[in-house]
């Protein structure tokens, strides 16, 4: 979603945009030092940990989703509801099904797709250009440093070992999106959001440097997730929880519900793999109905207005 006009008006008057800034700079920093010293962060326990970190800190961002359809005109009877919700499950069975027949396919869908929903949180850079390449730069970095880890974990995660090219790919695109991700921050910067330059740089420096799996935690929780959650709360109006909790914790549980049930038909070889798999899989089925069925319901609005248009018309001319 886009950002507010009282955001675009104020620049970086409300710093970071409700992103925690102290705690992400006091974790990166600290993460970037301990993973200095040499210890080993990237083991299957600490994977599976923040794994499921992932979907109890992400989920409620996406809580907000039927709630702004309704607000666009979409959804507002009881049958409107129902079709949406069940339009957002058939999407979220139809992307599960596609992980089981090809999963190196799905897992390329996920990756272009998270970076178009990242692009999302930096559209204050005055450039689409700029914002798709910081996104994408987020998404590369981790094939710079962690090539090998970031093999295994795509080879493992689709349980494919021709996965493993697509980390070949993010590698050969990562030094034009880095150059892009640059350019962007000092945008940023420019257009007086350096809260938000700050967050990106702690996003891009966390992916390059951290194990993959941690870098994308750092910037899904405490970037990505407060900007989107923020933004969706403000363009419903809702400022307190207890005006937003009976939007935010259905679907989030909804959503916590699928990710149980695809660790539960999920056959991984231990425990700690299968949260690993079971958490990014949920994350990439939900992340499908979250993009497109706002697009659907919109489109579907804007077929039944020229309809009406097209009956009215005729009457309204005589």
């Amino acid at each position: 979603m886009t950002a507010s006009a009282d955001d675009n008006q104020t620049g970086d008057h409300q710093t970071g945009h409700r992103i925690p800034l102290r705690g992400l700079l006091a974790l990166t920093a600290s993460l970037l030092a301990f993973d200095a010293t040499g210890a080993n962060l990237d083991t299957p326990l600490v994977t599976a940990a923040v794994s499921l970190l992932l979907l109890v800190a992400g989920m409620p961002h996406g809580g907000f989703d039927l709630a702004l359809i309704r607000a666009a005109g979409g959804g507002a009877d009881f049958g409107s509801r129902a079709g949406v919700i069940i339009l957002y499950l058939g999407c979220a069975a139809a992307t599960y099904a596609l992980w089981q027949a090809a999963p190196v396919l799905a897992l390329a869908g996920f990756l272009a797709l998270a970076v178009a929903h990242f692009a999302e949180d930096w559209r204050r850079c005055g450039s689409g250009l700029l914002a798709g390449g910081l996104a994408a730069a987020i998404v590369c970095a981790p094939a710079v440093l962690h090539d090998g880890a970031l093999r295994g974990l795509f080879a493992s995660l689709a349980g494919n070992a021709r996965a493993a090219l697509l980390a070949d790919a993010l590698l050969l695109a990562a030094p034009t999106a880095l150059v892009l991700a640059a350019v962007a921050i000092i945008m940023l910067i420019q257009n007086q959001q350096r809260g938000l330059a700050l967050a990106a740089a702690c996003s891009v420096a966390a992916m390059l440097m951290l194990p993959p799996v941690i870098g994308f935690a750092v910037h899904f929780c405490l970037v990505h997730s407060p900007l989107q959650f923020r933004d969706h709360a403000q363009q419903l109006g809702l400022r307190q929880f207890r005006q937003w909790r009976s939007a935010v914790i259905p679907l989030s549980t909804g959503g916590l519900a699928v990710a149980g049930g695809i660790l539960w038909l999920n056959n991984g070889t231990s425990l700690a793999h299968s949260l690993y798999a079971s958490s990014f899989m949920a994350l990439a089925v939900l992340v499908v109905p979250h993009m497109l069925v706002p697009l659907v319901m919109a489109h579907l609005q804007t077929q039944q207005a020229r309809r009406l248009r097209a009956v009215l018309s005729p009457v309204l001319l005589r």
